[in-house]
């Protein structure tokens, strides 16, 4: 095997070349993070939007049952009369 004599330029060379892959890479890996986050912040507000129309969606659901067991509590049912055969 023949040693090729490494200079000092030579050196710099390879670092250089070495840096603008890692930059490279890095501008790449940061990008589809960016991407990534944005996604889960996007779920997250649509999850959080979901779920604030459903309990807003129910809540007159909610008032009518209160209002019916109020009802029922002052009011309560007449004894159902017996059946006979």
């Amino acid at each position: 095997m023949t040693e090729a004599r490494q200079t000092v330029s030579g050196a710099y060379a390879k670092i250089e070349a070495h840096e603008l892959l890692c930059a490279e890479r890095y501008r790449a890996i940061n990008e589809k993070l960016a991407w990534v986050l944005g996604g889960l912040v996007a779920l997250f507000i649509g999850l959080l939007s979901w779920t604030l129309v459903q309990l807003y969606a129910l809540e007159p659901l909610r008032v009518a049952a209160a209002q019916r067991a109020e009802a029922a509590s002052h009011n309560p049912p007449a004894a159902a009369p017996a059946n006979r055969p």
